[in-house]
């Protein structure tokens, strides 16, 4: 009898599933096959989070399961160096390929530190990692200051300023969503639960390929953006879909709205958010950069241009 746990592997693949549609929004957006706004649109930054929040919660019950019946250290140093591994080919790629917004401490570096975080809780009574969790999660939320923006303590996620990365996933809150999988797993009767005889089993074509992708997710993580990337590019050359048109108003409006959250988050003053986000969406409109964002260049040149247009509005 297999000792896989298909539910675990089948939600793993469900998360990849909707990590690949995210990815490929901003694909699209990349070759102005849709609107450069897409992926910012609150439909879709949803979906980054469940995503991250599935994949991070499934690393602490995963945790759980492999050390069910004691910890055991050289499993664990060998998972932690593929994933640290792994989070290491993703910095060196987006050095290459985005070098104005390389990936220093995405998804794959979060799970590899929430990953040390938890174990010295791996075999501790499940309301102790659903404490910490739940302390971890709430920690930005209480405790933020310039003194944690330099780059040595930024990947803390108790700052207050944003790096200029294609992925970032601090290690507070995300890591509180890992701990919390842990002591969710380590819960009584929840590991016999999911090793119980009659437990779920993939049989069907399409849970079965799901199920096989969720249990090789670190490879297909490594690899779907290529694949994308060239599949998105293929069809913008050929020609078979008429680029997006420049945004429109509606777009504008998203953007606006958008904006004005993302800047609130981060500490910013109603008002002056407000100010802000119309200074650089009228600006845009004003210029050529509204029309052009969407025309196939590197995130890195648009990201220069919506730089410039910001420090125009902030007088710099």
């Amino acid at each position: 009898m297999s000792a896989r746990i298909d539910s675990v592997d089948l939600a793993r693949g469900v998360a990849l599933i909707g990590m690949a549609a995210y990815h490929l929004s901003w694909d699209l957006a990349d070759f102005g096959v849709v609107s450069p706004l897409l992926p910012f649109t609150p439909p879709l930054r949803i979906l980054s989070h469940l995503v991250a929040s599935a994949f991070l919660g499934l690393a602490g019950v995963s945790l759980a399961l492999a050390h069910r019946r004691g910890l055991n250290l050289a499993a664990f140093m060998k998972r932690l160096a593929l994933v640290a591994g792994a989070a290491a080919l993703v910095t060196a790629g987006s050095s290459i390929f985005a070098p104005g917004q390389t990936i220093w401490f995405g998804i794959l570096a979060c799970i590899a530190a929430a990953s040390l975080l938890a174990l010295p809780l791996i075999e501790r009574p499940a309301w102790i990692s659903l404490v910490a969790g739940a302390a971890a999660i709430a920690a930005p939320f209480i405790v933020q200051s310039k003194a944690f923006d330099p780059p040595a303590l930024l990947w803390l996620g108790l700052g207050v300023a944003l790096p200029n990365t294609l992925d970032w996933r601090p290690l507070l809150p995300w890591a509180g969503v890992t701990l919390i999988g842990l002591g969710l797993a380590r819960l009584p009767g929840v590991l016999a639960w999911l090793n119980r005889p009659g437990r779920f089993r993939a049989s069907s074509g399409p849970s079965r390929a799901i199920a096989f992708a969720g249990r090789h997710s670190l490879a297909v993580y490594l690899i779907h953006q290529p694949f994308l990337i060239g599949l998105v590019w293929a069809v913008a050359a050929s020609g078979l879909i008429a680029p997006a048109p420049p945004p429109a108003q509606a777009n504008r409006a998203a953007f606006l709205s958008a904006c004005h959250r993302e800047c609130v988050a981060h500490g910013g003053k109603g008002e002056v958010c407000d100010e802000s986000c119309r200074c650089v969406a009228d600006a845009a409109d004003q210029s050529e950069e509204a029309a052009r964002l969407g025309d196939g260049r590197s995130e890195t040149e648009r990201a220069a241009e919506l730089e410039t247009l910001v420090r125009a509005c902030m007088g710099r």
